[in-house]
Order: structure tokens, then C-alpha cells, then sequence
């Protein structure tokens, strides 16, 4: 499942300094309550780590699951910490990671062990499964192979010579790889438990689950309440304070709002337009603000699985003329109030690439097209041109759009999007918003649409645009972009002798995607404003992974 706004935060963080012991914070909290109160605007749709997909599960699963490193945050810089790992080596060539982990325990007591790394990885490139973020690690030899059904899983480069000791293999030298391998979607597995259970009923039951992490499930209530409790088995377990952590599921901003000033709320991640409902409460002594970066993405989707309710969208012309007609500036004030960034890359502008910030090496990768296509005229004849393609009419006037939306921030972008389509290209755009978020999956996996907006959060280079290869599993939720060009481009990452050869192979997708296949259309880049409750300490804030990380948080 995948709705409109679907995020995914990834642990796959660049450029991060690296720590290998994760201490807790060593001030004793007061005699207050020892419980924190978060919102989530949904509940997870799975608790399976490999299957991950939208922030909600991220925050929740980085809670209650661990794996070989985490991110924590200090002074607003993110580091990667030792965490299921103890310590680590690499081989002369930088081909071979062998990992010595701690002495974990799951929840029920049992260990954690090298051999449940290797057969969540193994899990999360099988085929069969078709877990999307399969192809974050074809830099380990052997995984690309077999998640496309070319070799078998024997192929695949992870062994454990120990249960305490991880080896794994690359085929090629990859200096993020630790960074990639750290993702939620790579954290161990229990198969046992997984078939007792079976796979489909262990996915959502929480009772079933087992946790390695900080946390473990105490109770859900579907559509209310999703309450953590402290996991004593944690290897760690004396440095955590919190003894219990409760989502509340809504998304009703005056009742967000209201637990915020009441106090029934202690932190929340805002972005865009609802940030500036919690400016008024920052200014009181109450409540810190922190603004950051964020690693969002709001994009619009073409529908290229059949070309759409119009069937147009096939037809690379009409996708390049509807992403150049849409004004990113306007966008972003009508949308966000003008408090997001608006961007024509994928790749959030936060991230590195070899110690480069990769937007400042890119540019604006749609600067030629608007030059070329600077006015509603040049515009308008790109979209005939279009349409004379497909054997239609060019008539303008009779083109006829559908926005697919199922909330009502998902109209308001519906609207602007209409706005300006209609004044740019003078075609016709309805607003299509569904009865809730059900009817929207359904609607959108009829393909009865034509163009839609998704936010996606992703933390590098290589995470964002392995997303779009056509073997990757959440492209049916990306409109269908399938190019040849855009695959062979990203086999090359295999091949790439060193980071500057990554870094251009990297730049070369990005624009194969948006500027050569305009296969989507990125329109904003978010910047995230928090707003924490003073009597919470040390809650960190990544820029990216989780939205909090409150593994040695306490209240004072």
C-alpha cells in the first residue's frame, strides 16, 4: 500500500562521521513521568522491517528494531553510531566487510545472530517477494543478480562464518555502503517466527512481533492509539529512560494543534503551511523550535502504465510540456505558504556525494528546457506536438486532465496544479478527490487517472534514484516510468572507479529521468520545522532516517 503522501526516510545517510559505541545520554532523568506523547497522520500498513515503506513505519520500526547502525544527531549533524555491530573491518581492496556484532537479545530473550542479517538480506532480494528497496545494495555482489532471477541466492556476497560474525562481499567498491547496508529494511529476521506465524498475518500483528531495539509493542489500536513500551532486553537497556511512547493517529491539524498547546503532545515534525500554526506556541517558554533541512520530495506522478484516464502521459512531448508549465514558486505558495524550496531534482538538496553537495553540482537539471520553452506559446506547441504524436487532435481546448487527490491538502495541490495547467497550456484539469484514502489505492491502481503528487523522503543520491529502476517494486506507485536508458545508466554505478565516476553516473540518472524521460516532475524540496515540548531532553532531530530518534531521551 501506498498513499498520496507516502514517505520513506532511509538510514542510508552520506558524508556522516561515524562512531562505534553508542553510550546514551548519562544524566539521570527527574522523578517525572518517563513517557512521551508523538502523532502519526496514519497507521503502519506492516512491521515487517523488509517491506518498509513510508515514514510512519520508519519511525516506528527504528524503535523497536536495530541493526548494525543508527543514526544519532548532535548539534544538528548526523552521525552514524555502532549499534547492533561492536566493531567492524574492511578488506585492503574495499570489497569485504566482515562485522562482529554485540551480544543482543530479542525481547523474547533469545540472540540476535549473524545469521538473521544474512537472511534478511537474502529476504529482502528475493525475487519473489518483490520488496522494493532491493536494489539500495546491489553494490554486494551477486544481489542484482539475484533479485532479477539471473542467479541463485547462493550467489549473493553475505555469509556468517559465526553467530556473532557478518561477511559481506561487494562487486564493486562502494564508499556509501555502510550507510546503505544500515537502512530499516536491512535489519535481522527471525524466519522462524516469521513461518510459525505465517508471513502474512506476522506482517500486522504486533503481538507476534519480537524486538531487538529499544522498545517493544505494548498495544495498537488501529486509527487511535500505537503505545511503545521500554524493551528491557535491550543491550543498552540501562542508559534508556522513556518507559513508554504513544502515537496518537490523526490528522486532523486543530486537534494536533490543540494536544500541542494542552501539553497531551510533547514534539512534532512539521513542514510547508501547518508549520506556521505552531510558530505562535514556539514563542512561549514552553515549546524549542528547530528548523533543518529535510530530505522530502513532493513530485508529480505522469501515468505512464497506460497513459491515463486521457491517455496522453505515455508520450514523453506531453509530460515535458505539463512538468515546464508548472511553477514551482507558485506552487510552493500555494501549497506550503512559501516555506518549502522549490527544486526540479530528485535527489533531496541536503544530500552529499563524495563530501559535494549534489544540487550544487547538478544545477537546476531543467534549466535548458525552460530557456528553450519560456513562453505559453513555445509551451502550448510542445504539448500539440505532443498530441500530433498519438494521432490526436490538437486542439487544446478539448484535453481534458484528472488530478487524483484523497485528502484536502491533496486537493489544494490538485488545485494549483489545475491553476496552472489551465493558464499555461489551456487545456482542462478536474480535480478528482476521492472518499478516503482506500478509494484513492483503488482509483489509482485502476490507473484511472491522469497525474497525482507524492512526497518521498530519501536520504542519498543512490537511495533516491534506485527507486526508479524499472525492477523496482514500488514503481507502480510512480506512475510506471520504465527507460532502458535510465537501467543501463544505473547498471554503470557497478562499474564506477571511483567517486567521482559515481558522482557523474548519479547526476546522469537524475537527468535521464527528469529532463530527457520527464518520467516525473520534482516540485518542492521540504525544510522541516520542529517544534519540541522544554521538558523533553535530548530527542534528536535527524535530518534524515526517523523523525525522532528518543532511544536516550528522558523528561525533566
Amino acid at each position: 500500500m501506498a498513499k498520496r503522501q507516502l514517505y520513506l526516510f532511509s538510514a542510508a545517510i552520506t558524508g556522516l562521521g561515524l562512531l562505534l559505541a553508542a553510550c546514551g545520554n548519562t544524566s539521570s532523568a527527574s522523578s517525572t513521568k518517563q513517557e512521551l506523547n508523538l502523532v502519526q497522520d496514519s497507521d503502519p500498513t506492516t512491521l515487517d522491517v523488509n517491506d518498509e515503506r513510508n515514514m510512519t513505519e520508519v519511525n516506528v520500526m527504528n524503535a523497536t528494531e536495530e541493526g548494525l547502525f543508527t543514526v544519532e544527531s548532535h548539534n544538528g549533524k548526523d552521525k552514524l553510531v555502532a549499534t547492533g555491530a561492536k566493531s567492524y573491518t574492511v578488506s585492503d581492496d574495499g570489497l569485504t566487510y566482515t562485522f562482529k556484532l554485540r551480544n543482543s537479545k530479542w525481547s523474547d530473550g533469545k540472540a540476535v545472530t549473524a545469521q538473521q542479517y544474512v537472511d534478511s538480506i537474502l529476504r529482502e532480494l528475493n525475487p519473489k517477494n518483490a520488496f522494493a528497496h532491493a536494489s539500495s545494495v546491489y553494490a554486494i555482489k551477486g544481489a542484482q543478480a539475484y533479485n532479477t532471477g539471473k542467479a541463485a541466492a547462493k550467489a549473493v556476497g553475505v555469509s556468517a562464518p559465526d553467530s556473532h560474525t557478518l561477511k559481506i562481499q561487494l562487486a564493486y567498491k562502494d564508499s556509501y555502503f555502510l550507510n546503505e547496508i544500515s537502512s530499516v529494511y536491512f535489519y535481522p529476521v527471525c524466519l522462524d517466527l516469521i513461518k510459525k506465524v505465517g508471513n502474512k498475518a506476522w506482517k500486522t500483528d504486533y503481538k507476534a512481533q519480537v524486538s531487538n531495539g529499544p522498545f517493544k509493542y505494548q498495544s495498537w489500536k488501529k486509527n487511535d492509539k500505537l503505545v511503545l513500551v521500554k524493551n528491557d532486553k535491550y543491550w543498552n537497556a540501562k542508559q534508556v529512560k522513556l518507559q513508554k511512547v504513544t502515537y496518537t493517529t490523526t490528522t486532523k491539524a486543530s486537534t494536533i494543534l490543540s494536544l500541542m498547546q494542552s501539553g497531551q503532545l510533547d514534539a512534532i515534525s512539521a513542514s510547508g503551511a501547518t508549520a506556521g500554526d505552531f510558530d505562535q506556541l514556539a514563542k512561549s517558554n514552553k515549546i524549542t523550535k528547530v528548523a533543518q533541512p529535510g530530505a522530502k520530495t513532493t513530485f508529480l506522478v505522469f501515468n505512464q502504465h497506460n497513459g491515463g484516464h486521457s491517455g496522453l502521459f505515455k508520450n514523453a512531448k506531453i509530460r515535458e510540456a505539463v512538468s515546464l508549465a508548472v511553477d514551482r514558486s507558485s506552487y510552493n505558495k500555494g501549497v506550503s505558504d512559501g516555506k518549502d524550496t522549490p527544486t526540479d531534482n530528485v535527489v533531496p538538496k541536503a544530500a552529499t556525494v563524495a563530501g559535494k553537495n549534489f544540487y550544487q553540482y547538478t544545477g537546476d537539471v531543467l534549466a535548458a528546457a525552460k530557456q528553450q520553452y519560456n513562453t505559453d506559446a513555445k509551451l502550448q506547441a510542445l504539448f500539440k506536438a505532443g498530441l500530433k504524436e498519438l494521432g490526436k487532435s490538437d486542439d487544446l481546448d478539448q484535453v481534458k486532465l484528472v488530478y487524483l487527490a484523497d485528502t484536502s491538502a491533496a486537493s489544494d495541490s490538485g488545485t494549483v496544479i489545475k491553476q496552472q495547467l489551465e493558464k499555461h497550456l489551456g487545456i482542462h484539469v478536474q480535480v478528482k478527490v476521492t472518499a478516503d484514502d482506500t478509494a484513492f489505492s483503488a482509483t489509482r491502481d485502476k490507473n484511472a487517472y491522469d497525474i497525482y503528487t507524492l512526497s518521498w523522503s530519501s536520504a542519498t543520491a543512490q537511495n533516491a534514484l534506485a527507486l526508479w529502476v524499472s525492477s523496482n517494486g514500488f514503481q507502480r506507485y510512480f506512475g510506471g516510468y520504465d527507460s532502458a536508458a535510465y537501467d543501463k545508466l544505473f547498471d554503470q554505478l557497478q562499474t564506477a572507479k571511483n567517486d567521482d565516476e559515481l558522482l557523474k553516473t548519479f547526476a546522469a540518472l537524475q537527468t535521464q529521468l527528469v529532463a530527457k524521460d520527464f518520467g516525473a516532475a520534482p516540485l518542492l524540496n521540504s525544510k522541516t520545522q520542529i517544534y519540541i515540548s522544554k521538558r523533553v531532553k535530548n530527542l534528536q532531530t535527524p535530518v534524515f532516517n526517523q523523525q525522532f530518534n528518543y532511544t536516550y531521551a528522558y523528561k525533566k
